[in-house]
């Protein structure tokens, strides 16, 4: 599956035994936009994984272990990682007309840690879409008990794509089709001049007939 490669170091660290529900990473996503001379020219995704997911991966890039991560772990996360979100086209889909397309260039990228955490989940239904089937064998994964007794933190994500012209008006929608990762667009930080709604095209079906449809993002310049 493409999108176990995109958090290959995250993911590696799963114990292959029972869980009651999918998908088993979540992240709500902010979405903002860049504009100039009346035209949007950028569009900023912000990923906050969920506390099981970040305190997997936290100690892995903040090496020297001071809860925050520095330039040199920035960069070297980086590294890491852009290439692997490249070859999913980083679960995004944009669209400036008629027609949706991958972000052609690689974002700019950054990373922090929000300590206490800026996202616990749930906020949506986690097992939509599943049907009330249980999990396959071949898809099970445990969440790991989070080693951390003050509290939970969030790793963040952030990627801000130049779209191929200034343009008046812009879509994104961002998620991963086989569900193994829940991207939820975070309605309470829609910015101006932006609107959220179901995307009909882009659709997770873990189960047949019982879709989980992705979020979209439309904004147009001010």
């Amino acid at each position: 599956m493409k999108t176990l490669a995109i958090l290959s170091c995250l993911l590696g660290l799963l114990l292959p035994v029972a869980a009651l529900a999918h998908p088993h990473i979540w992240i709500s996503q902010q979405v903002r936009v860049v504009g100039k001379d009346g035209k949007l020219t950028h569009v900023e995704l912000e990923w906050r994984f969920d506390p099981s997911a970040s305190e997997i991966e936290i100690p892995l890039i903040d090496e020297n272990g001071d809860g925050k991560i520095s330039p040199a772990e920035a960069k070297a996360l980086a590294g890491d990682m852009m290439k692997e979100l490249e070859s999913s086209g980083y679960m995004t889909w944009l669209n400036t007309g008629d027609k949706d397309f991958r972000p052609p260039k690689r974002p700019t990228f950054s990373a922090r840690i929000d300590d206490p955490a800026s996202f616990v989940p749930p906020y949506w239904d986690k097992a939509a879409g599943d049907a009330g089937m249980p999990m396959p064998e071949n898809k099970r994964v445990n969440e790991p008990p989070i080693p951390r007794k003050r509290g939970p933190r969030t790793l963040v994500y952030i990627m801000r794509f130049e779209l191929p012209k200034p343009v008046p008006s812009v879509s994104i929608v961002t998620y991963d089709p086989e569900d193994f990762i829940r991207i939820e667009v975070d309605k309470k930080a829609i910015p101006a001049g932006c609107t959220v709604g179901q995307n009909p095209k882009h659709k997770a079906e873990f189960v047949r007939g019982y879709p989980v449809f992705a979020g979209v993002v439309s904004c147009r310049s001010p």
